[in-house]
């Protein structure tokens, strides 16, 4: 009864200081736990009591409401807020490393989490859950997709200007300071994911999946326990005894691989593929980009090209490897190994494609101009390659540039056995395979078994056709107006 007096004459100034509250309820949980310990007191408890008072209850969830919004938009609102906290060596790579705002949210719903956990009633706990911490990471998402959208919209401040003079080049050019600043949300949104990730299997909040499940079985029909966020606003008494009676999951054996947060981490997940998508198209264009003169490079089938064994790559090329292993070694430092491995392999395949469709079938080749292809093809893949150490960059295909080598195996493969430096290692010159791929009579299945066996297995049919007739020196010597 003292307690009582005091916490009803206190009222109003709990009202009106709502944090307070969360104090007050730790002292008497405190107090309870010690009357039932010591005194086996089994009497009722003030605490139910107390927060059973609505006005009461809803001071402390809006001021812890506010508090944490508060604390939020003023973190976000700093120019730093993306920065990364620690330096590079202080975390393992594949360590999510958290900016200013990603701990500050993660700070947030672990403190508000501290306070109410004295709450006895879970559907009281549920009801801080959705109106205090979840907020809080929705904010967080909000900004980073419109720092996302803002990056996309400009995207001319994103790609490098190739006809601008801009100042740096490699890890300290604006087109890495750039991609810098997606890393940082990556980071940010991966600790944040992480960090929902070990809530998700705490006790406080496997306790209230448990609630959540059986109130969903009560339901009935279809109730999907993960909607029950759409349903709390309306919860009533009835709701309230479902979810304070229900601790386990025993009987709810088809949600145990949920969770509270189970929504949350697939939202933060998406967000974080979304900034890599975004990362993977700017490298890709900026890539490509920097290809133009390769592109343009018109001297394939000219007499000495790549004849000479010492030459490695063509001219070309010579701005764009060191750029390339620059990029790898930037995105080693700015994402964990997944990451930069997507990145890589995507950049991979645009490569693979742009050097099938951009050059190999857009020049005229003759077997020495093939293989100063080949030296060029294989200059890129093993740049790329290795970034990862070895095999974790293959996709599919199980080699990098899986096409473009095959086109330089054919655009370099002997005419007729001559023997020529860097010819192509097939068993067959193209005398003695191309005709037949060429005659419009041959199976095209047989044809790709055939080729198979010479090396070619990702080329399609047509192709190869192509190249094949790119080849000028067998053009010259079969031709056949069948074939051409």
């Amino acid at each position: 009864p003292i307690i009582q007096h005091k916490l009803a004459h206190d009222r109003s100034d709990y009202i009106s200081n709502g944090l307070v509250i969360a104090h007050v309820s730790r002292e008497l949980s405190e107090f309870e736990h010690t009357l039932q310990d010591v005194y086996f007191f089994d009497g009722p408890s003030v605490l139910d009591a107390f927060l059973a008072d609505s006005d009461i209850f809803s001071a402390w969830v809006n001021a812890e409401r506010k508090s944490a919004i508060d604390s939020y938009m003023e973190t976000i609102a700093d120019p730093g807020a993306f920065k990364q906290l620690y330096e590079d060596e202080v975390l393992d790579r594949d360590d999510p490393k958290p900016t200013r705002i990603a701990q500050n949210v993660v700070m947030l719903i672990s403190d508000i989490a501290e306070r109410y956990a004295v709450v006895p009633s879970c559907m009281q706990q549920l009801q801080f859950l959705s109106t205090t911490q979840f907020p809080v990471v929705i904010a967080l998402v909000e900004d980073v997709e419109g720092e996302i959208d803002e990056f996309s919209r400009i995207s001319l401040a994103f790609i490098r200007d190739a006809s601008s003079n801009v100042s740096g080049s490699g890890a300290n050019s604006p087109f890495a300071a750039q991609l810098r600043r997606l890393a940082s949300w990556y980071q940010t949104v991966w600790y944040v994911e992480e960090a929902a990730r070990d809530w998700n299997d705490s006790t406080i909040y496997v306790d209230m999946w448990a609630a959540v499940c059986c109130h969903a079985r009560a339901l009935g029909g279809d109730a999907d326990p993960r909607d029950w966020r759409d349903e709390c606003d309306d919860w009533g008494e009835k709701d309230r005894k479902v979810l304070d009676d229900c601790v386990t999951l025993e009987t709810n054996e088809e949600w145990l691989d949920g969770g509270i947060w189970e929504r949350t981490i697939k939202t933060l997940g998406e967000l974080k593929q979304r900034i890599l998508e975004l990362m993977s198209r700017a490298i890709n264009k900026d890539t490509v980009g920097q290809l133009r003169a390769y592109r343009k490079k018109a001297n394939w089938a000219s007499e000495g090209v790549g004849a000479d064994a010492d030459v490695e790559v063509s001219i070309e090329l010579s701005g764009l490897l060191p750029e390339l292993s620059q990029l790898v070694s930037v995105l080693s430092e700015l994402l964990p190994f997944s990451g930069s491995v997507y990145l890589l392999r995507s950049l991979a395949a645009e490569l693979d494609m742009f050097l099938v469709d951009r050059v190999a079938s857009a020049h005229q080749f003759n077997s020495s101009g093939g293989w100063q292809f080949a030296m060029d093809v294989s200059a890129i893949s093993r740049v790329l390659h290795a970034s990862a150490g070895g095999s974790a960059l293959q996709g599919p295909s199980g080699q990098l540039l899986a096409k473009a080598m095959e086109c330089a195996r054919i655009l370099s493969c002997s005419l007729d056995g001559e023997e020529l430096p860097g010819n192509s290692d097939m068993t067959l010159s193209l005398s003695e395979w191309a005709p037949a791929i060429l005659d419009a009579a041959t199976d095209d299945k047989e044809a790709m078994l055939v080729l198979g066996k010479l090396g070619v297995k990702h080329l399609s049919i047509e192709q190869i056709r192509q190249l094949v007739k790119r080849r000028v020196d067998f053009a010259a010597t079969f031709s056949s107006p069948e074939m051409f």
